[in-house]
């Protein structure tokens, strides 16, 4: 996993697990970075993620899956971003960066950006400041409502 700005902090947040919290004032529309990941189409994404998707899983995606097992990497697809028709899934941390650690907030500070292609050819998913932010602060942004499931307790 890429390593985290010196500008920014790694650390618990109260409720939330790990968040990312700002060492300096951030002023309105600064960038924060971007969220980089491994890249999926939708059918690999619902064969590696979704139950009702087991039994359609290749071969490739069985050893992609027991590489994950083997080391200690988690395979839930909290940490996937859509972005057109490709998806950046930054769960495992060996293609992730510590903007996976980026929160969610019903009251953000950060706002979510995204292209479908980038500069590079690739999709672009960024986040940019939506306030001044002050120094201390979690970083946070609205995961949106295609996150969230029946039960969930949204803060």
């Amino acid at each position: 996993m890429s390593s985290c700005p010196p500008t920014f902090d790694i650390r618990t947040s109260p409720g939330k697990g790990l968040g990312v919290y700002t060492l300096i004032p951030l002023p309105l529309h600064a960038p924060i970075g971007d969220y980089e990941g491994e890249l999926l189409t939708k059918d690999e994404k619902d064969r590696r993620y979704l139950p009702s998707r087991k039994n359609d899983r290749t071969k490739e995606d069985e050893r992609w899956l027991e590489s994950r097992k083997e080391r200690g990497q988690t395979a839930k697809g909290d940490y996937i971003f859509g972005v057109g028709d490709v998806y950046v899934d930054a769960e495992d941390t060996e293609c992730g960066n510590w903007a996976r650690y980026l929160n969610h907030d019903n009251a953000p500070n950060l706002r979510v950006k995204s292209l479908e292609v980038g500069m590079d050819g690739r999709p672009r998913v960024w986040f940019v400041a939506n306030r001044d932010i002050k120094e201390g602060e979690e970083l946070c942004f609205d995961y949106g409502e295609g996150y969230w499931m029946e039960g969930d307790v949204v803060a």
